[in-house]
């Protein structure tokens, strides 16, 4: 993969990983080591439901880290930015990439994706389902394999479509299974993190100061500041940083983008002061960044 794609589309994500296709906008890969994947974050412009059946890795996935082993299932969607690293000799993993068109196509509803909760921004990325549901995943994984591979069949695409849908439904299961285990151990302090978190994911272009959160959260700036240190070992400040940051880096690996274009999405006033800024939690130039991350 070029290294100046800072957004992964679904035809390169398919010329690079695709084994069964049923069109340009959905296909799955099977046991695949995506290291090419690894060095430098990335948006994919499809869905991706993941399952690890080997090894490990770590999956870092809009700044938080998890683990992927066997029978983890990762659940991304076009507003993640994602890395996978540190992986195993022996580490596999089984996609399925789609995009919202191909699953909403000859559905009343167009916004049938968004009734998922696991895919909306607060979710949980990572999650580790039981053996048993994992193999009920692989097993409708592979249903949809099978169909694929019968390429005379003339209505394979609208089977696998089917077939999709299906695991979607199953994969709401066991994530909400997963979700009330999770959220029945989580204390205030975690709760008021994940809070957090879900508004530096909507509102970090637009506002990079701790007041503005604690005050949306009904908190003073000392308390967010010291629970989000407690329970994430970052102060809110950093987190804010962290994801202005790799926003600015996901941007400028798109030499389509000038520096320019890049500060003003990010609002900043000029490209004086995103440089500055830049440079301050980096350590180089937006332009140094950018030769860095392309060769």
């Amino acid at each position: 993969m070029s290294k100046r794609v800072a957004r992964l589309s679904l035809s390169k994500f398919a010329d690079l990983y695709a084994d069964k296709l049923a069109g340009p906008d959905f296909f799955i890969t099977d046991e695949k080591q995506l290291l090419s994947l690894s060095e430098f974050p990335y948006r994919s412009d499809g869905y991706i439901i993941g399952i690890c059946t080997r090894g490990h890795a770590r999956v870092e996935v809009n700044l938080q880290n998890y683990e992927a082993r066997p029978d983890a299932m990762l659940l991304a969607t076009p507003f993640h930015v994602l890395r996978i690293y540190n992986s195993s000799e022996d580490f596999l993993c089984r996609f399925i990439v789609f995009s919202k068109a191909f699953l909403t196509e000859n559905n009343v509803n167009s916004h049938f994706l968004e009734s998922f909760s696991y895919f909306k921004s607060a979710s949980i990325p990572v999650i580790y389902p039981e053996h048993a549901d994992a193999a009920v995943l692989l097993d409708i994984y592979l249903q949809i394999k099978q169909i694929l591979e019968r390429e005379d069949h003339p209505y394979r695409v609208e089977i696998s479509r089917s077939i999709l849908t299906m695991l979607l439904y199953e994969v709401a299961f066991i994530y909400e299974k997963q979700h009330l285990i999770i959220k029945g151990k989580q204390t205030r302090k975690q709760e008021l993190n994940v809070l957090f978190q879900e508004l530096v994911f909507h509102h970090y272009k637009e506002h990079r100061n701790v007041q503005y959160y604690a005050d949306a959260l009904f908190v003073s700036p000392k308390h967010l500041t010291e629970t989000i240190k407690e329970v994430t070992g970052r102060t809110a400040g950093e987190w804010i940083d962290d994801a202005v940051v790799l926003e600015a880096k996901v941007l400028l690996r798109n030499h389509q983008i000038s520096i320019a274009r890049v500060a003003e999405n990010i609002h900043f006033p000029d490209q004086s002061s995103f440089g500055k800024y830049f440079k301050k939690h980096t350590g180089m130039s937006p332009s140094d960044y950018r030769l860095v991350s392309s060769y």
